[in-house]
């Protein structure tokens, strides 16, 4: 019993650690600069260039910067840091269900991401445009495969449209935090009513997406968010809506390098 509360102790002090959390908000600015890379590829796919616009296309044009490797493993790092601390925080710290699946959850993805980084660091890192069209094949070949991808689909479309209400409600203010009773600077208001506006719309795109090549039957429409972006693209005034979605995401990318010293961390 002893043992077992000591170690409960030892992990609870860990995760309160000061430096744990500092280092945490490393993962905020990696997530950032993966958003940034991601508008830009999706400003050159508007002004009727070539690119993988997704996460593979973006870690791809990071590792191929100089330095890039090195760059890959400290969002690696962080990335994976901010995933940990999440999930501490539902292992030691919340008591409400609900809180406690926004920690998981926000957790996983950050752990995936880091994932990802590693991955391409590496060496090993894989096409996410082809395993989106590879899983989706396998899943629309069988009826529960298909109620499967419309019911991902029509969650991905949720998403989406929550992070467009946090946007225009501003809600993600909530997550901020400044020092000496200052009000939060006007760029960090406006990069993320922008950003989170232009996330939400890449996200329902994507839900999208992801229904219309299950009812066709066509796996091959469903190709992540490079396939959303291009969907986007291809409709009349595409370029212009895909350009805007472009900066929003830029805008997106410097709200959370904001987040990364703002975030209240609870």
């Amino acid at each position: 019993m002893n043992a077992s509360a000591d170690a409960a102790n030892a992990a609870r002090r860990a995760a309160d650690h000061p430096w744990f959390e500092r280092l945490a908000r490393s993962g905020y600015v990696a997530n950032g600069i993966l958003h940034g890379v991601l508008g830009a590829l999706a400003l050159v796919l508007a002004t009727g260039g070539s690119a993988q616009a997704d996460q593979s296309g973006a870690i791809q044009a990071l590792a191929s910067q100089p330095f890039g490797e090195l760059l890959l493993w400290v969002c690696a790092a962080g990335s994976l840091l901010l995933g940990l601390w999440n999930i501490s925080q539902a292992l030691l710290h919340s008591d409400k269900l609900r809180t406690r699946i926004k920690f998981v959850s926000t957790g996983l993805v950050f752990l995936l991401t880091g994932g990802a980084f590693g991955r391409y660091a590496i060496g090993s890192g894989s096409d996410s445009k082809k395993t989106a069209t590879s899983l989706s094949g396998e899943l629309m070949g069988h009826p529960a495969g298909q109620i499967t991808l419309i019911i991902t689909g029509a969650a991905v479309i949720c998403v989406g449209g929550f992070f467009v209400f946090r946007g225009v409600t501003r809600r993600f203010l909530k997550d901020l935090k400044t020092t000496g009773g200052t009000a939060v600077s006007p760029a960090v208001k406006i990069t993320g009513t922008i950003g989170y506006i232009a996330k939400g719309l890449v996200l329902g795109a994507l839900g999208l997406l992801f229904i219309v090549a299950t009812i066709q039957h066509d796996p091959e429409e469903a190709t992540g968010i490079d396939g959303a972006l291009k969907a986007i693209r291809d409709q009349s005034f595409g370029s212009v809506a895909l350009a805007a979605i472009g900066v929003g995401l830029l805008a997106y990318a410097v709200y959370l390098l904001f987040r990364a010293r703002y975030d209240s961390m609870d």
